[in-house]
């Protein structure tokens, strides 16, 4: 055994989440690794320098100083420059990525974690790291063998071209989520680097059958895809093999006694004199088998060409992984929206259908509350008087219901909208209870934004008419006021009212949710949903600020080009 299997790897794991720190220890410990943590980037660089790991998880986004000042200073520091830095971050966007990789970062794992994927990628680049001091030790030795020195730095060449090689296939691998993309890759980046003469990607069906679906070949060699593979050709025993991790080493099809007859057969119809053979194994299952032929003679594959074929197929197996997971996100995400577009087109519908039957009911109580008003006893004037009220409080609720509806289905075009001129509309359609309450509305230069002008107008009167509705004893005054951040507008609409509780801040802007009595304050709870849904569909964020007795201030945010819908 050697030095290199005998030592436990130690892993350094930096997080300020406690629970990733402990699921972490616990699944990497059992893998056998010695495992050390810390929860921020001060406590990572002491114990880097004291404990020296093979490798560390790095998160990004960190109280103090971030994974990304933490990973600069390790690689600004020869002593710790070499440790591979694997970040572990919920950010998914490029540039983030770009980033790590330009201060020295191998390699993204993205949260939440799949252990597995977390435990290849791991293994991967400890690996790598060895091969990595292995080759630094070969040029050592090279210093000291001069006779030999030309063939062995030829060596050392082609080995680090081929590392460099498989570095750029494995980003390449991963770079891609389309699963046909990946494979086509994966064939014609290995076939470049083993000089192989086909390589080919072997896809095992659930029921047992299989067939080729990527291939990369030399010109006028025969294709193996399309070709259907006999049983006796790949039997139950020999899948069985594979999925417990064989790798089958074929230097010579025709001079190798254990090569059964059919197989040198069918082999043969492919021009194959040698062939390689890894497993491509996904979620502990055999999802396939990624395949290296050598056509013009035999070959022998040494045992950096294998090693470097397995962790091909174990990238491929961890990009097939996160493909088939985006696909299933896609699916499940076009499900429910969807889902969404029916339950707003039911809603539009069932509420625009209601309308007509309730307007009957209405009159015709309404009637009845005009002919018979004092004929008949107290209580018959009482049950008349709730049915009325009732049937008008059920057109209010159906009118805001079909308004909350529309906002995402019969919303208008997006257009190049004066703000100043959405809130002169909505007071304007204000004006008789700004008159009433003597309400004071006032507003500097509010900007000009891409935005549905009749839904701007609408945000900007349910906010100004939740001010009124809701004021204290003392004159209502309402202050609307923009500030430009990045590429967005943040607005904000502070009135002096009765305010409320912060732990309500959330909860009203669901629809149909009420936090005062009825008779003091009518209404149907829907005014602030519709609010919500209006800012969600101009891609901004809506948010309130409130202390009871204090007044509220709602925040609201724009972007500054508007958003494609």
């Amino acid at each position: 055994m050697s030095e290199d299997t005998e030592k436990q790897e130690t892993i350094l794991v930096v997080d300020d989440t406690p629970t990733n720190l402990e699921v972490l220890f616990d699944f990497l410990s059992k893998a056998g690794f010695k495992v050390l943590f810390a929860e921020d980037g001060e406590s990572a660089l002491e114990t880097v320098h004291y404990a020296a790991p093979d490798l560390i998880l790095l998160d990004i986004l960190m109280p103090g100083i971030d994974g990304y000042e933490t990973c600069r200073r390790l690689k600004a520091d020869k002593a710790t420059a070499n440790i591979p830095i694997i970040f572990l971050t919920a950010l998914t966007e490029t540039t983030d990525k770009v980033k790590g990789f330009a201060l020295g970062a191998v390699d993204f794992i993205t949260k939440p974690l799949q252990y597995e994927e977390v435990l290849a990628r791991v293994k991967l680049h400890l690996h790598m790291k060895t091969l990595t001091r292995q080759l630094q030790e070969q040029n050592t030795q090279l210093e000291w063998e001069v006779q030999e020195r030309k063939q062995a730095e030829a060596a050392l060449q082609r080995e680090n071209q081929r590392s460099h090689l498989f570095a750029d296939v494995a980003l390449k691998i991963r770079r891609s989520l389309q699963i046909d993309d990946i494979l086509q890759t994966s064939v014609t980046e290995v076939k470049k680097i083993l000089q192989a003469d086909r390589v080919l990607i072997y896809r095992l069906w659930a029921n047992g059958t299989g067939s080729g679906v990527a291939e990369a070949l030399e010109p006028g060699l025969p294709e193996v895809m399309g070709a259907v593979f006999p049983e006796e050709v790949f039997p139950e025993e020999a899948q069985e093999k594979y999925r417990q991790g064989y790798i089958r080493n074929l230097a010579d099809v025709h001079a190798d006694e254990n090569v059964v007859p059919c197989l040198v057969d069918f082999l043969q119809q492919f021009w194959v004199k040698s062939k390689l053979v890894v497993p491509i194994i996904t979620q502990d299952d055999l999802w396939g088998l990624l395949v290296a032929h050598q056509c013009a003679e035999p070959r022998y594959w040494n045992a950096f060409e294998t090693e470097l074929l397995q962790q091909v197929a174990d990238q491929i197996a961890i990009a097939l992984t996160q493909a088939q997971l985006l696909e299933k996100e896609v699916l499940q995400r076009q499900e429910l929206a969807r889902s969404n577009a029916e339950l707003q087109q039911f809603a539009y519908v069932a509420s625009h259908d209601l309308q007509e039957p309730l307007r009957m009911v209405t009159s015709y109580l309404q009637l009845l509350q005009r002919r018979y008003q004092g004929k008949l006893d107290a209580d018959a004037d009482d049950f008349i008087h709730y049915a009325v009220d009732g049937a008008a409080r059920m057109q209010t609720l159906i009118r805001d219901l079909l308004t909350y509806s529309r906002v995402g289905t019969r919303g208008g075009a997006f257009e190049l909208t004066s703000c100043n001129a959405a809130v002169e509309h909505a007071l304007a359609n204000l004006k008789v209870a700004i008159e009433e309450s003597e309400a004071t509305v006032t507003y500097g230069d509010l900007p000009q934004v891409n935005a549905d002008p009749t839904q701007l107008t609408q945000l900007f009167q349910n906010l100004i008419s939740n001010a009124i509705k809701f004021r204290s004893t003392t004159s209502v005054h309402v202050r609307i006021e923009a500030i430009h951040q990045g590429d967005m507008w943040q607005f904000s609409v502070q009135d002096n009212g009765i305010g409320l509780d912060p732990q309500y801040a959330d909860r009203i802007f669901v629809i149909f949710q009420r936090l005062n009595n009825r008779a003091d304050y009518p209404g149907t709870g829907i005014g602030l949903a519709v609010c919500k849904k209006i800012v969600d569909r101009h891609g901004g964020k809506i948010w309130l600020q409130s202390e009871p007795g204090k007044g509220a201030t709602f925040y609201f945010t724009l972007p500054e080009r508007g958003v494609n819908e």
